[in-house]
């Protein structure tokens, strides 16, 4: 009967050693995609402030341009 116990025993801490070498695998899995997921995040803020500057260049160019415009029709008028 004891050897028996001791054989669950021995199993049972077999089985244990494998499932705390899982946590301990999947917990490094986690670090590693935290940091993962942390480089993304950076990198997408930086990909959106690149975006808003090319936007708001963008509308700068057009509000410059529409205001040449203004004023060369301005002129053409004020000759004729």
């Amino acid at each position: 009967m004891i050897s028996v116990l001791q054989d669950t025993i021995d199993t049972l801490q077999g089985q244990l050693a494998v499932k705390d070498k899982q946590i301990e695998q999947q917990a490094q899995t986690i670090t590693r995609l935290t940091d993962a997921l942390a480089a993304a995040q950076q990198t997408a803020a930086a990909a959106q402030a690149l975006h808003a500057g090319t936007i708001q260049q963008q509308l700068e160019e057009e509000s410059s341009a529409k205001k040449k415009e203004k004023a060369h029709w301005f002129r053409r008028k004020s000759k004729q």
